[in-house]
């Protein structure tokens, strides 16, 4: 009971607060006085914050209290800007007017109580002196002794001046002429991210339609109102050893009107200074504890490929023995070429994408997922989603000769078999090791890397394929 009356009476007093909290030669700027919204929101926790409000000013010095700023703001970062305004000083005030910080400021303080009279129900009020905050449970001096669980309430005559009911930015400013003013306030704050999601629905054996969705999170502690949001993708560096990176270039960046031009595919994003920004083509709300999708990009008939991918699990190194394996099942990839020509063509944020086949069915069929990393034009990406069931290889190390010491030579032969009904494109790649020679194949090889080789062909629907070669190894060459 102690608690609810607590609360209670807290509450009458931040509605009582109104000019109260704010001191008297300080000119109150509330989010309600908002002109203009601009959130640029970062792949790391980041947001940068442009908050245009519009307040009438006199001439002189002035000490403004901005409300209602994010209590994750960095706020070392802060810039006050506006015609005519020279910033003297400025504070960031975070001690928010909550029961426990009321109770924590009158310490040591004459308050006054209220208790209800269990015989007649009328309040009896008292004076007393508050000891202890006791982590909500005050310690009373009353004249007649000490209370340490007191049956009522703590009653405050005003509101301390160091409470806010929302987080503010107070600044002294000196203003040049007295009139209207239209005062920003750019800061970066913790809290805000975005994640992009990919909706990828296969419509052909080489095409699909693929739709991204955003998910934006605000836990700044503040909401933004109809607000204008700029998506920016790529890592931006941050210093968390208390020093904090000045937002001078992504600021002007996020600020500049034309630098994205919406298209009837969703956004088209625009390169700035080494990074990607999307803005979207509406302005939207995005409260406080909030979670919200938008859509991003709607692209059709984006040209695919897909192979089946095997990873020989057999060791071809020097001294090593002969090996084998069977029914091993390729890995699905999906393969996109990030051009105009395939269809897509524009930088991609890194994201999960997800692959939904809707050929033979009226209703899609999930097939699997990966993420995919940010993907600049002209790139390609890979995507494995899962392992094929009509598809599978046996193979061995048929031979080994010890030519010398350090140098081995091995005969592998693998089967193919598909026994789906459609035709497969198939990749074997084999890790070698030390230094390495192939000697003899009976299908043309490739090279992926320093360390691996590989074999590309289609495997027709329902037939078989041999894959034979010889490999030397050498440790010393």
């Amino acid at each position: 009971m102690r608690i609810s009356n607590k609360i209670l009476a807290a509450i009458m007093v931040m509605e009582m607060a109104g000019a109260k909290y704010a001191q008297a030669s300080e000119i109150l700027v509330k989010q309600s006085q908002n002109k203009d919204m601009l959130v640029s929101v970062y792949n790391n926790n980041l947001g940068l914050i442009h908050d245009t409000r519009e307040v009438s000013l006199p001439q002189g010095t002035n000490e403004i209290a901005f409300e209602g700023v994010a209590s994750s703001i960095q706020a070392e970062s802060a810039i006050l800007s506006g015609q005519g305004i020279k910033v003297v000083e400025q504070n960031y005030d975070y001690n928010l007017l909550t029961a426990n910080n009321l109770l924590e400021s009158f310490v040591g303080k004459e308050v006054k109580t209220a208790m209800q009279n269990p015989q007649n129900g009328e309040t009896i009020f008292n004076k007393a002196v508050l000891l202890s905050n006791n982590y909500g449970n005050p310690v009373l001096r009353f004249d007649y002794g000490v209370e340490a669980n007191y049956p009522g309430r703590v009653v405050y005559d005003e509101v301390p001046q160091n409470l806010r009911v929302k987080p503010t930015l107070v600044a002294k400013v000196e203003n040049q002429q007295a009139g209207a003013k239209e005062l920003e306030l750019t800061y970066l704050t913790n809290g805000l991210s975005w994640k992009a999601d990919y909706v990828a629905e296969i419509v052909s054996d080489s095409e699909l339609n693929l739709n991204t969705w955003i998910t934006l999170k605000n836990e700044t502690g503040a909401d933004y109102e109809n607000a204008s949001i700029r998506l920016i993708s790529g890592q931006v560096n941050q210093i968390y050893d208390g020093g904090v990176i000045r937002p001078v270039m992504m600021a002007k960046a996020a600020r500049m009107e034309n630098a994205v031009m919406d298209s009837a595919a969703g956004v088209s994003p625009e390169n700035v200074a080494d990074y990607y920004i999307y803005k979207l083509p509406q302005k939207t709300t995005i409260k406080d504890k909030q979670s919200k999708q938008i859509s991003l990009m709607n692209l059709a008939q984006v040209k695919y490929e897909k192979e089946y991918r095997f990873t020989s699990p057999l060791y071809l190194g020097v001294g090593a023995s002969k090996s084998d394996f069977e029914k091993k099942h390729p890995d699905i990839v999906f393969k996109l070429t990030n051009e105009k020509a395939f269809n897509l063509g524009q930088p991609l944020p890194a994201g999960k994408m997800r692959f939904y086949d809707n050929i033979k069915s009226e209703n899609m069929v999930f097939l699997g997922e990966n993420r995919i990393e940010q993907t600049a034009v002209g790139e390609k990406a890979e995507l494995n989603i899962g392992r094929a069931f009509d598809i599978y290889a046996n193979g061995k190390v048929s031979d080994v000769k010890a030519i010398s010491k350090d140098i081995y030579e091995y005969q592998v032969e693998v089967s193919f078999k598909n026994v789906s009904a459609k035709a497969a494109q198939i990749v074997f790649e084999q890790n070698l090791y030390n230094n390495w020679e192939i000697l003899k194949e009976n299908i043309q090889s490739e090279q992926k890397n320093a360390s691996t080789v590989q074999w590309k062909f289609d495997l027709p629907a329902e037939a078989e394929k041999e894959l034979s070669f010889t490999v030397r190894v050498n440790r010393n060459r």
